[in-house]
């Protein structure tokens, strides 16, 4: 494959055509399984053929560096052919080198030799896996010891051996050309900064409201929402610009000691939510500014991972969204959603997911659904996943939809003159050429996918300028 380059805000190939990227997490938590689906082989033909050009593949610190300064490299094997096959079928990988609860011990991430908890408390039982980020004060100082780059056994700091490790990681796959982001660290926690910081915000609002019930927030007011949202933003972008700026620029002095394969920053673990992020552009040792860089931010509801999602709130979402528009619009970067959805196999599935696709058509993001899980593929409740959309544009996209009632696909864009832009329309062995409309021009041509019922249209537009186009499938 071509490889992409960042652009200011877009994601360019080689030949200065536009890419958006519409993908998949295939994160595989289980070391039993050696950290892959058994079948993601199977799984990268099954989503290529049905018009998915993206995977983020998680990878995991314990799987990699087991011991300390040990590598293994039978495990990076079976990755670095994941992601060839993956180049084999024209779909590009984000590696995402994924943790929650910070380690193996508690979650997933670190190796035990690198969680240096102290022995301190750890609940065994939160109603929500999320509470014990708040609530362990193991997984809280294994963060502060990472973060204040504590010692291992062997006598090398944590954050060292985490930069070498990427220097290694840079080694094995900079050779595989679909790599589009080498993403440092999954949703990175910031330790006892956050225990205080909900400790403050809880202060402050019930110095207001002396009757507040701290451990009933789904009660809190707009008054209280604001307390809390003013006091978490200020502790949580102190955060990222304090200690997570510095820990991705190490990390990508480590990786630039070997390629410029962009570097993915999405933010901390609470700016998944309402907390906007403190995130800047990434800069070297001399001070001048990294450009391969792509802003990856996730982005939840409120009961994600509950059994309440009778309470969904699709305008929160758009909010949360809203303000990562205005991040990037500030960073100047290009967006992978790295994160959305986390739906249940539910009747209003679809809806929810077509709701995330207007969003992710109106800022004309590329994203990557969470997550995987056995089936789904052929669950009719994620049909929406597969959806109309340009993979690739010479010239400038302006804008487009797909409507997957009428299964109509529209785009206007600033065509490039012999140009191929490609589309990728669900449902396209129902389309013929009397189905596709022009307002230019331009020569068609419609590829099939032997695997599935989509296929791609590729206009090659005959001069500069405006093209839109209609597709009905």
């Amino acid at each position: 494959m071509k490889r992409l380059l960042v652009k200011g805000m877009h994601f360019v190939d080689e030949d200065g055509n536009q890419v958006i990227m519409n993908g998949i997490n295939l994160v595989c938590k289980e070391k039993s399984q050696g950290y892959l689906e058994p079948n993601t082989m199977e799984l990268l033909e099954y989503y290529a053929s049905h018009g998915f050009n993206l995977v983020r593949l998680g990878i995991f610190w314990d799987g990699v560096e087991p011991q300390p300064g040990s590598y293994d490299d039978a495990y990076l094997d079976h990755v670095e052919k994941v992601i060839r096959r993956a180049d084999e079928l024209g779909v590009y990988i984000l590696l995402d080198m994924h943790q929650d609860l910070f380690g193996a011990k508690y979650g997933d991430g670190a190796p035990d030799w690198a969680t240096l908890d102290e022995g301190l408390y750890h609940p065994e039982n939160c109603t929500m896996w999320y509470e014990a980020y708040t609530s362990s004060q193991a997984i809280a100082r294994a963060a502060d010891n990472f973060w204040a780059n504590a010692k291992a056994s062997d006598g090398l700091g944590l954050l060292d051996h985490y930069a070498t490790m990427w220097e290694h990681l840079a080694r094995k796959l900079h050779s595989c050309t679909n790599i589009i982001g080498f993403e440092p660290m999954n949703e990175p926690f910031m330790g006892s900064i956050a225990p205080q910081a909900f400790g403050m915000a809880i202060a402050k609002i019930m110095e207001v409201n002396p009757g507040f019930d701290p451990n009933n927030m789904q009660l809190a007011g707009m008054e209280e929402q604001t307390i809390m949202k003013e006091v978490l933003s200020e502790q949580f972008m102190r955060f990222d610009r304090e200690i997570l700026m510095p820990f991705y620029n190490r990390i990508t002095e480590a990786v630039r000691k070997v390629c410029t394969i962009p570097i993915a920053t999405g933010g901390n673990i609470y700016s998944s939510s309402f907390v906007p992020t403190g995130i800047t552009t990434l800069s070297s040792a001399d001070g001048s500014r990294d450009t391969q860089q792509v802003y990856t931010p996730h982005g939840y509801d409120a009961v994600t991972d509950s059994d309440r999602y009778d309470a969904f709130n699709k305008e929160n979402v758009y909010h949360i969204f809203s303000q990562k528009r205005i991040s990037q619009l500030e960073l100047g970067l290009p967006v992978i959603v790295g994160e959305w959805g986390a739906f249940p196999s539910k009747p209003f599935t679809n809806d929810l997911i077509e709701h995330m696709n207007s969003i992710l058509e109106a800022y004309l993001w590329s994203s990557a659904y969470w997550v995987y899980r056995p089936g789904m593929e052929n669950d009719p409740y994620f049909s929406s996943l597969e959806r109309g959309y340009p993979v690739q544009v010479a010239g400038n996209l302006l804008t487009y939809h797909y409507n997957s009632s009428s299964k109509h696909f529209m785009a206007k864009w600033e065509a490039r003159k012999n140009g191929e832009t490609v589309f990728y329309i669900p449902g396209l062995s129902d389309v013929s050429e009397e189905d596709i409309v022009l307002s230019a021009k331009a020569y068609v041509k419609i590829a099939k996918v032997p695997q599935g019922s989509g296929g791609y249209v590729t206009v090659t537009a005959d001069e500069d300028g405006i093209l839109d186009i209609l597709i009905r499938s």
